[in-house]
Formats: structure tokens, sequence, C-alpha cells
């Protein structure tokens, strides 16, 4: 493992537990990039159901949705927050997630802030977005760590950079398989919600390539079966709800557990609700909770 991979990995770590919320974006003052006024006309419910709903079309109908989670931490109620957001600016498509430490718990991480962001390529008659530039930027404190992937498809390359307070520290070159598409978390957050990966049906599993990292060369979600998801609501003393029991696997160094599977209740529009990770770093579990949400075009 090279020492730029473990610095990867260990910044990785609040960026899956963001998207869960795929996981989990307005740490950075972005609202500036967006063209025109986000869709305040109405808002995601509690339940994570739209206004009005299709389940597939043209990927950019999500323009404008705005997802907001706070994170609970052992006791520490909002430990953190976190925010994901697609946007379209000059005609292109973005999609960003932010995530930082707040309160007691900020002043322990030194208030880390983790801000993402992909850059896409509207693709399969709009059906699909494609990742084309992915960039990372960590803060604790004074220290920024940078890193920058570009995905050329024409060349069939993975290009590969590693910033440290401003400097060019490490590059990477590395060929993309025929016929292969590297989804990072965003692109696989949107293409999943939007059937790319085949029809989301219960008892179903999904499997995609993405962006190449150490052993995180893959993501695999599982849609658990009616009968499985009240067994684990009973077992949770969950309230019964219209909603779905999902299980993503990651590799399990990312997160340090035993694992490295989340557990995701999503609404039946798609959205993510709550997610949890056991034993996150060997200090308890992590909750994360949708507290508001702005839709896109799809009502």
């Amino acid at each position: 493992m090279t020492r730029s991979g473990v610095k990867f990995d260990k910044y990785l770590k609040l960026f899956v537990l963001g998207l869960s919320m795929l996981l989990l974006s307005a740490f950075y003052p972005i609202l500036a990039e967006v063209s025109g006024p986000l869709n305040t006309s109405a808002f995601i419910n509690s339940q994570g159901e739209y206004p009005s709903f299709v389940p597939k079309g043209d990927i950019r109908r999500f323009t404008g949705e705005t997802l907001t989670y706070d994170i609970d931490f052992l006791f520490f109620e909002k430990a953190a927050t976190a925010k994901v957001r697609f946007y379209e600016y000059k005609g292109k498509y973005y999609s960003t997630l932010s995530a930082e430490t707040r309160g007691v718990v900020g002043f322990f991480t030194n208030y880390r802030k983790h801000y993402y962001k992909s850059s896409f390529d509207i693709v399969d008659q709009g059906q699909r977005v494609q990742t084309h530039k992915f960039e990372r930027d960590v803060i604790i404190g004074r220290e920024k760590e940078r890193t920058v992937h570009f995905l050329d498809y024409a060349s069939h390359t993975h290009f590969w950079f590693l910033f440290s307070g401003g400097d060019l520290k490490e590059r990477q070159r590395n060929p993309i398989p025929e016929g292969v598409i590297y989804d990072d978390i965003l692109a696989f957050f949107y293409n999943f919600r939007n059937g790319v990966y085949g029809n989301l049906k219960k008892g179903r599993t999904y499997k995609i390539d993405t962006v190449p990292d150490l052993s995180m060369k893959s993501i695999t979600t599982y849609i658990s079966t009616e009968e499985e998801q009240e067994l684990f609501r009973i077992k949770e003393n969950r309230t019964k709800n219209d909603e779905m029991l999902l299980k993503v696997l990651i590799p399990k160094d990312v997160f340090k557990t035993e694992t490295g599977e989340l557990v995701f209740w999503a609404s039946n529009h798609y959205i993510p609700l709550e997610t949890t990770i056991k034993d996150y770093l060997l200090l308890g579990d992590l909750h994360g909770r949708l507290t508001n949400g702005i839709p896109g075009k799809l009502n």
C-alpha cells in the first residue's frame, strides 16, 4: 500500500458515510455557481416523498435537489451535518457533498470538513450521469488535503493527483478497462435511484465499479425482501412505515468495521431517510437522519 493510498483511505471514511446518506452540500459557497434559484416551492416530506414522483426518466430531473442530514455520534446529537446536492451551471451538471463536525465533537476533531464534487457528462439519452472529474477536499484546522481524479474514457485513462497545502505531492496514471465505467459515490447515488443498474426491486443485489483506490473497487447494494425487512424492523423496535431496507457493502478497511456493511432505510421514492454504521473506528455507532429536503424537477 502506498503512502498516498493510506492517506486517501483515512479521509475517505466520512465521505462514504456522507453518501450512504448515501450515504450524505454547502460547506463551500457554491450557491453562486448554481444557474437560477433553488426550487423552494415544495419540500420533500418527512417520509422522503416527492410532491409528484416518477421512478425513472431523464436524470436531469434531479436538478435542484438538496438533501440535508444530521449525524449523531455516541451520546452526542447533531455532532455533524451533511448535505448533498445536484445542480446545473452553464449547461453543465454537478453534484456536491459536504460534511463537517460541530459543537463539542467539532472542537475535539478540529472542526473537520469534507467536501466532494463530481462533474458529470449526461449519457445514454439522458438516463445516466458519467463522472469525468471527481474532487475531494479535506480541511482539518489549518491543514488541507486535496485529491482530483480525471476519468478520460476517450483514451481509457484514469489520472489521479494528490495535493497537500496547495503543492502537488503525487500523481498516478492508470488504464480504465474497456467497457468499464467508474461511478464515484455521487454518480452511484443518482444512477442507482434512476434504475441505471436495473429496476429497484426487493430481494435484488446490485454491484457497480467505482473509482479504484486500495481495495475499494466496487460498491454492492442489496434491497431486503419484505420478510427480511420486517424481521429487522422488529429487532430494531422500529415503527412500521412504507419504506425499503438497503444494505450497502463497501470494503471493510474503509470504516475499520468487521463487515464494511452500511444499513439504510429509504423511502419508496428512493430518498435515504436514515443510515447506521456499526462500530465506527471502534468508537460506537454513527446514525444519520434526513432533516430537510428540497426536490428537484421531479415535481
